[in-house]
Formats: structure tokens, sequence, C-alpha cells
């Protein structure tokens, strides 16, 4: 049975993201204020912000950079990735989100996996940068860096483009060559989809268009001007596509914060009356309960919208009783740019645990794992859990380079598998409340346990690894990887031995919570691991 939400289709446009979202910015509307980095004091009006992707997109025309090529970008979140990313896109290129925690070995992995031409990348990032690049032969004159470099911080000669080179460009802006907006790759982010290792994702512009339309052009809630403070990183699609175009597609200002800091993000939400925010749990959690919230005015908050994991409902109505504002939770995946379901506030009855009725022009089926038929929706309750299946205008046109993992998440109806198991009611309605993929979320990330055991299995002494998921109890349903380590015959090591070898290698949410040796890690005649078997391995205290 294919479900729909209540509703109606959304008109599409059939059109690049810079003609939705940059070439819009004309007349009075160059001259409103756009972005703000208040650690900096930073400020960019839309008119500056359509002139320095023009100029990004001049300046690689004439490195030969376009359609079918790749830049990738590693830069916190800030005015400098606005420009950049689009700047990318109009050039015709493909931009790759690069998370700005990556060790030097996963920048390496992206930069081969995207065949990255060029990268944008913070001063902060820099040396771990130039390991990456050497590590995957892009040549360092290939790096264009946002920021002044300290002196000292990479070793001379500096042979580096300064990103002030690229927004002053004085190079004539050539036509666009986006001909075909549904096929033409906008962007290159990274997701594990429902398990393995992690891949590039290509979302074409028509997806990033047809997101933005499907969302904001059904929410009553946040069809008026807004101010938002942005801290997710716009690496991560749910910030690029949430708070990133949809500031641009409604001229709303958005203050970018590069950290996350509770103090200076609540004295930006006060000092700039931020009226609509983008969250994820842990942060929910922190205005519902934490007492520093009372120092702070946030009664301009008309909105919240909660992604990238499960909010309780109790966090929830206690968030939405103390800013007296609306909570909403929504659903998605990247590979969906990223959000299929989101909470109406006009439907009665809803919980805020709940992630809402699909977006107006998607189909979507909610699946017996073991029968592979579809549920059976009653009139009054829930469904029996089943996997949700997804199909629409934003779901991605594939993994580059990997038809048969492409293959295994969309069938030939066209329908991502998620991996995500729900319930459903009469009206659409979605509750997550498991997932089949293997996947572990840790404040929003996906962590991939076989990129870990891989590299775990790197260590002298390790025959074999198996990584699963073990909750943080800390009320934001994240979670921290275990290892279970099965040692060589005859070599030795220690938790300790094994938890220094990983945790360099990779970004910060990815560090090991524990490790347990065992005799063997459990796998099946095809050699693949059997993963509901390994938490009981691991101690009753894990």
């Amino acid at each position: 049975m294919v479900l729909r939400g209540p509703l109606p289709d959304v008109d599409i446009p059939e059109m690049s993201l810079y003609q939705r979202l940059i070439e819009p910015i004309t007349g009075e509307h160059r001259d409103k204020l756009a972005l703000i980095n208040p650690m900096t004091g930073q400020e960019l009006t839309f008119g500056q912000v359509r002139d320095e992707v023009e100029h990004v997109a001049a300046w690689f025309a004439t490195k030969g950079v376009g359609p079918g090529d790749s830049v990738g970008l590693a830069l916190p979140t800030c005015p400098e990735y606005v420009t950049a990313f689009h700047g990318i896109a109009r050039a015709g290129a493909a931009a790759s989100p690069m998370n700005v925690m990556y060790a030097p070995r996963e920048f390496a992995e992206q930069l081969e996996m995207t065949r990255s031409k060029f990268v944008i990348v913070h001063v902060a990032m820099l040396a771990a940068m130039v390991k990456a690049a050497t590590q995957a032969g892009l040549p360092l004159q290939n790096l264009i860096v946002v920021g002044d470099i300290p002196a000292g911080a990479v070793p001379e000669p500096m042979p580096f483009t300064p990103y002030s080179a690229l927004t002053t460009c004085a190079e004539p802006l050539p036509p666009e060559n986006v001909t075909d907006p549904r096929t033409h790759v906008a962007a290159l982010p990274l997701s594990s989809g429902i398990g393995g290792d992690m891949k590039p994702v290509m979302l074409t512009h028509y997806n990033l268009v047809a997101e933005m339309t499907m969302l904001y052009g059904s929410m009553d809630a946040i069809k008026t001007h807004h101010t938002l403070v942005s801290f997710l990183p716009f690496s991560h699609v749910y910030a690029l596509s949430g708070s990133m175009n949809f500031a641009l597609s409604e001229f709303s200002l958005n203050v970018t914060l590069p950290l996350f800091d509770p103090a200076a993000y609540l004295a930006a939400v006060q000092k700039y009356r931020a009226t609509l925010l983008f969250l994820v749990p842990s942060v929910a959690s922190l205005l519902a309960s934490n007492p520093m919230v009372d120092d702070y005015d946030l009664s301009s908050v008309k909105c919240i919208i909660v992604g990238a994991a499960p909010l309780s409902e109790e966090m929830g109505n206690a968030m939405a009783k103390r800013l007296n504002t609306i909570v909403l939770q929504g659903y998605g995946m990247t590979e969906c740019c990223p959000v299929t379901h989101v909470m109406l506030p006009e439907m009665e009855n809803v919980s805020c645990e709940t992630v809402g009725p699909g977006l107006p022009n998607l189909d979507y089926r909610v699946v017996d794992v073991a029968t592979a038929q579809d549920v059976t929706v009653p009139e009054e309750g829930e469904s029996e859990p089943g996997e949700l299946w997804v199909r629409g205008p934003n779901i991605m046109l594939g993994y580059l380079d990997r038809p048969e993992e492409t293959a295994e998440i969309i069938d030939t109806d066209g329908f991502l598998h998620t991996g995500d198991l729900v319930r459903v009611d009469h009206r659409g309605v979605v509750r997550i409340v498991g997932r089949t993929k293997e996947l572990i979320k840790n404040s929003g990330f996906q962590v991939a346990p076989a990129e870990l055991e891989a590299v775990l299995k790197t260590h002298p002494a390790v025959q074999d690894a198996g990584v699963f998921g073990v909750p943080m109890n800390d009320g934001t349903g994240n979670e921290s990887p275990y290892a279970l380590i099965q040692l060589k015959e005859g070599q030795k090591a220690t938790p300790i031995d094994i938890i220094k070898h990983l945790n360099p290698q990779v970004a910060k949410y990815k560090f090991l919570r524990s490790v347990t040796f065992v005799d063997a890690i459990p796998r099946d005649d095809k050699g693949a691991i059997i993963r509901a078997e390994l938490p009981g391995l691991a101690p009753a205290k894990a």
C-alpha cells in the first residue's frame, strides 16, 4: 500500500540551484543582510553573496573545473561556506562537503572517492588537509585556504591559494552549464546508507530544489520571514538544505556559528531575535532542562525543528512549554536531501515523538521485514512495525561509482529502503521505533561499524573486530562505538592499546567507548558479521 501525506503536491521547478537561489537576488533584495559571523564580525548582504558566488564560479571556470568535477569543502559553518558551495555549483561542478572533525586519513579517503580537483579548507583544518592531500595525490597548490595562516602552522613553502582570490576574481562569468537539473550532480556528501562503508551520495540540482519546494512550500509554520542562528555543520545535509538553503530562498538573515558553545548560541539567539531554530536532540535537551537558558530572552523563537536523531516526547514537550513555541520533529536521510517526513502543527493529537506524515510529492510504504509485504494500517492506533520505504523527487541519483550498492538501497520501482523500522497510523503519521541497518548514531553523525572494524584490523595484534553501538544514557539517544577484538594467536594487547590505535585515525564522534577481547567474532557462512550477537559478547554493564 503506497501512502501519501495529507498535503497536496507542489509544483517543482526544473532549474539549477543558481537559478532558484542566487539569480533571484536582485533589486531591493541585494541590500538586505544575509549572513553574519558574530565570532568575527563578518557580514554579507544578499548582493555580496550573489557577487561572490559568481566570482567563485568564474575562478573555477578559469581552472577548467566544470561538469563531472568535484571540489571538497572542509569549512565550519560560516559565510564562506555559502558562497563556496553555490560558486562550485554555478561552475557546474559538485561540492563535496567534508566533516571538519575528520582525521587526515578520513579526509584523504573522501578526496580519493570523489576525485576532488580542489579543496576549499579553513585554516584550522589546513595541517590535517595537507597530510590528506599528500596521501591522496592532490597537489598542494590546489588547496584554497579560508583564513590567515599562522606562522609555522604548516611547512614552508606554502603554495596555497587564499579564498579571497576567488571571491574577487575579475574574469567574466561564463554561461551556466547545467543542461538537465535532474541528472546534474550538485553535491557529493558521504553516507553509510543502510550499512557498510561511507559512500559519496549524488544529489542533483533537481533533488535539492525539490527538497526546498516540498518542505518549505508546505509548512505554514515556516511560510514567513525568519531569522536563523545556525551552528549545525553545513557539511551535514540537514543543515545544508535546512538552514543554509532555506535562508537564501526566503531572503532570511542567517547568523552562523562555526562551533557550538551553549552560551554563545543562546546569546546569539537573544541578540539577533532568532525565530526559527534547527536543532539536534542534544541541543534540544539543553533548551529543555538546562538552568542557564533562564538567563536569556528566547521569546522571539516561533518554531523549532529537530532532526538527525530521535526526539523523546518528554523532551519535546518540555522544550515547547519552556520556550512557548512550536516543536516539530522531522525524519530523513542524506540520500533524501534529507527530509522525507515532518510533523505538521495543524494536525491534532500528534505526539512530538512522531516524525509526522510524508512531504508533498512523496510516496512511502511500511513493509514487513519478514514477508516483504506492506503492513496493515489500522483505522485506530498504529500499525505493526515495518521498514520505511520512500520514493520522490528528492531521492538521490545514486552512489558515485557504486551501482551495486545503489541497487541494494533503491529498488526497481524507485523506492529507497531506509533501513529504519516505523509504525504508521491511518493519517500516514510515522513513528520511528528502531532500525534494521547497522549504523551507530552519535550527535547526529553516522558511524559505520565497518569503517572502524577496518581500521582496528590494521593493528598488528588484531585478527578480527566487531563494532556495535552502546546507548550513552544521557537522554539524547546518542550511541558510542564499542569494539569486540579477536587477537591473533600468540599476540597480546590491552584495551588502551586498541583505543590508542584507532582514535587518532578517526573523528572524535567515532572514538571507542571501550574494548572487550573475545575468542572469535561471530560470522555467518558467507563471512558476514552476525551483528545481532555482538552485544551479548560484551560485559553486562557495557
